[in-house]
């Protein structure tokens, strides 16, 4: 639990570096007379609406999403990675387009389906840093 938090944390500064590195206008770009935001300002901003979608929203999908995988036990590595990817990318998808629908009470726009990429994206960015997280930490075996 402890780690799928702190996955979700250093994902959720991993996209919102990402992202602010793509809406960022360098110096030389800047129209004079016209208020732009610094780099640092559009992660802090970003990090503001992505932490809680990650913590709230992410860690307890991600937590049925592992349960659902335990139970059906499949034995194939690759199928456990492909059930993992199909199913993150589902739910990000879903739950940004859940979150689209409430702030903005419509349900097909294409605004909602480019947020659902985006939460495609997060949520798989979610799955990837949660793996590598295991290889940077790994767990020793208590033996009772």
């Amino acid at each position: 639990m402890i780690r799928k938090v702190v996955v979700a944390l250093i994902s959720s500064l991993l996209f919102c570096v990402v992202l602010a590195w793509f809406n960022y206008i360098p110096a030389a770009q800047q129209q004079p007379n016209t208020y732009y935001w610094s780099f640092f300002s559009l992660v802090a901003i970003y990090l503001i609406y992505a932490i809680p979608v990650y913590v709230v929203g992410g860690v307890p999908v991600s937590i049925g999403i592992e349960a659902l995988n335990r139970q059906i036990a499949w034995a194939n590595p690759v199928i456990v990675y492909l059930f993992r990817f199909i199913a993150y990318a589902v739910a990000g998808a879903l739950l940004m387009a859940l979150l689209q629908f409430g702030i903005t009470i419509q349900l097909l726009t294409s605004r909602s389906l480019f947020s659902a990429g985006f939460g495609m994206l997060a949520s798989l960015l979610y799955l990837h840093v949660w793996l590598v997280s295991f290889w940077v930490v790994k767990e020793k075996r208590r033996v009772w």
